[in-house]
């Protein structure tokens, strides 16, 4: 086994952790990446040539997870529905779900994979097709989604060149299927639909130039011209979070990149993103992040290079 290290900051951990890129003929997995976006990040992702019958679960994850079938033929199952998949099918894992997925035994299947989350992830998957009922979509870009895979495979090095390549590439992913269903399935928004979206990038636009100051969800309101109660009611129907806990997420996450890329005094860093009471901001930081700006900051961790597939 080969080790590379590289310094960086992990969030929502109390120690050390470790970054692992694997690679054997038949298995690639990068995982364990860092939280790099409140809106939209990877956390790893794949791709396998499975043995025949090859079985994972029950298992649950944290972020949502999407497979991509390349070829072969397999099962899914998820909410005690089994259904039988095939090359193109795309199958959709949500958070903290338990499920079960199988390779064929005459022909298994070849899949790649993406696990990611942030604010905007579900939004996404919605565009894509994807819902709380409808867990498989199928696309035809083959060669675009698991080229997209690859280039996330080979950024694996801990530079942050290859964070926006990984970024880049899972947005494009994203992109890549939310046009395939669009285009494949008419459908129009209703007005009010509109009208909702509008508003909340409004309010998205207005925390972006903004959250460096000591804005309130009040002030939100008044810019946009709406009441509280509704911006709260969209912000949860568009992006599923309150405008308050999207303000928070912003101001955490810019504060998290200063702390892991400057040497600026936690005090500082504070009240660049909004706050006037260092103490203030260290408790919300820490009910955010899990562990004080602090430990952040002091935190690290390496690049693993392996041959080995975990059991």
């Amino acid at each position: 086994m080969r080790v590379k290290r590289r310094r960086f900051k992990m969030d929502s951990l109390h120690k050390d952790t470790e970054v692992k890129y694997t690679e054997s003929p038949k298995y690639q997995c990068l995982e364990f990446l860092r939280k790099n976006s409140v809106e939209l990040y990877l956390a790893y992702c794949g791709r396998e040539i499975c043995e025949a019958g090859h079985t994972y679960g029950p298992a649950a994850r944290k972020e949502y997870l999407l497979h991509y079938v390349v070829s072969g033929k397999g099962t899914f199952t998820a909410n005690g529905k089994t259904r039988e998949l095939s090359a193109h099918d795309a199958f959709l894992i949500m958070p903290e779900e338990t499920t079960v997925y199988r390779a064929d035994m005459e022909t298994p299947w070849s899949y790649v994979w993406v696990a990611f989350d942030g604010i905007r992830a579900y939004e996404c998957l919605e565009h894509a097709g994807f819902s709380d009922s409808q867990r498989v979509v199928r696309f035809e870009q083959e060669e675009k989604l698991t080229a997209c895979v690859d280039a996330m495979l080979a950024a694996h090095q801990l530079t942050y060149a290859n964070d926006l390549v990984r970024q880049s590439q899972l947005t494009l992913f994203l992109a890549n299927i939310i046009c395939e269903y669009q285009s494949t399935h008419v459908s129009r928004e209703p007005f009010g639909e509109y009208h909702q979206q509008e508003y909340v990038d409004y309010a998205v636009a207005y925390i972006e130039q903004n959250y460096h100051r000591d804005i309130k969800v009040n002030d939100m309101c008044t810019y946009i011209g709406i009441t509280r109660s509704y911006l709260t009611k969209i912000f949860k129907q568009v992006l599923h979070v309150s405008p308050y806990e999207y303000l928070l997420g912003v101001r955490m996450n810019k504060a998290s990149l200063l702390l892991q890329d400057t040497t600026l005094p936690v005090r500082q860093i504070a009240e660049m993103v909004g706050y006037k009471d260092a103490l203030v901001f260290s408790k919300a930081f820490k009910q955010k992040i899990g562990i004080s700006p602090k430990a952040f900051r002091a935190s690290s961790g390496t690049l693993v290079l392996s041959d080995t597939k975990n059991a």
